[in-house]
C-alpha cells in the first residue's frame, strides 16, 4: 500500500467515524426538559387563577346581599364592577346612587343619578332620590324641582307625595304641605309618619 492509499484510508475511516457519532446522538432517548429558567414566568403561569367573569344580574344580586349585610362599600365595589360590564346602566347606578346617599355623600349619589337618567329619564324612584339628595344638602328649591318630576311620572305614589310635603313643609309652605300629607293618607292611610307630620302642622295653625 502507498503512501497515499494509507492517508486515503485514515481520511475515510476518521469521516465514518464521525458520522457514526451523529447517528448514535440522534437515536438517543432525549432528557427531560428542564424547568423554565426565566426568572418565575412558570410559577406564576401555575398559580395564575382567571378572574371570575359574572353576568351583570349575577352582579346586582351580590351586591344587594352585601348590602343587606351592612356592607356599604363592599356592595359599592360591586357595583362599580357592574358599571363597567354594562355602563350606564339605570339599576345598577341607582344603586350606587342610593349606596352613596345611605353614607351621606350626597354630592356623589347626584352625579350617580344623573348617570343613572342617561340610561332611563322616565324613572320616578330616580328622580326621588334625587330629591331626598338634595334635601340633604339642603337645596331645597330642586329638591322640589325633582320631586315633582317624581309625580309627574308616578302620581299615586304616597311616599312621593310625603316627600314632597317634607320639602315644602322645610320651604315654610306649611298649607301646600298640609295638602301634600293629606294626599299622602288618602293613598295609603297607614303611614304613620305623614299623620303625625300632618297633626303638628294642624295643630301649630290651630295655636296661631
Amino acid at each position: 500500500m502507498t503512501l497515499f492509499q494509507l492517508i486515503l484510508f485514515g481520511f475515510t475511516a476518521y469521516f465514518a467515524y464521525q458520522v457514526y457519532k451523529h447517528i448514535q446522538t440522534l437515536e438517543e432517548t432525549p432528557s427531560k426538559p428542564k424547568p423554565f429558567d426565566d426568572g418565575g414566568i412558570q410559577n406564576d403561569i401555575q398559580e395564575f387563577t382567571p378572574k371570575t367573569i359574572y353576568t351583570l344580574s349575577e352582579l346586582i344580586a351580590q351586591a344587594d346581599e352585601a348590602y343587606e349585610k351592612g356592607s356599604l362599600d363592599k356592595a359599592l365595589m360591586i357595583l362599580r364592577e357592574a358599571n363597567y360590564v354594562k355602563p350606564f346602566d339605570a339599576e345598577v347606578l341607582y344603586k350606587i346612587g342610593f349606596i352613596h346617599y345611605k353614607k351621606g355623600a350626597y354630592q356623589d349619589a347626584i352625579e350617580a343619578l344623573e348617570d343613572a337618567l342617561k340610561g332611563d329619564e322616565n324613572d320616578p324612584a330616580i328622580y326621588s332620590l334625587m330629591a331626598s339628595s338634595y334635601r340633604a344638602m339642603g337645596n331645597l328649591p330642586q329638591a322640589s324641582k325633582m320631586i315633582r318630576k317624581a309625580l309627574e311620572l308616578e302620581k299615586e305614589n304616597p311616599i312621593y307625595h310625603f316627600n314632597y310635603a317634607n320639602i315644602l313643609q322645610d320651604l315654610g309652605h306649611k298649607e301646600d304641605a298640609i295638602l301634600e300629607y293629606k294626599k299622602t293618607l288618602q293613598i295609603d292611610p297607614s303611614l304613620q309618619e305623614a299623620q303625625k307630620e300632618l297633626e303638628k302642622l294642624q295643630g301649630q295653625n290651630n295655636e296661631a
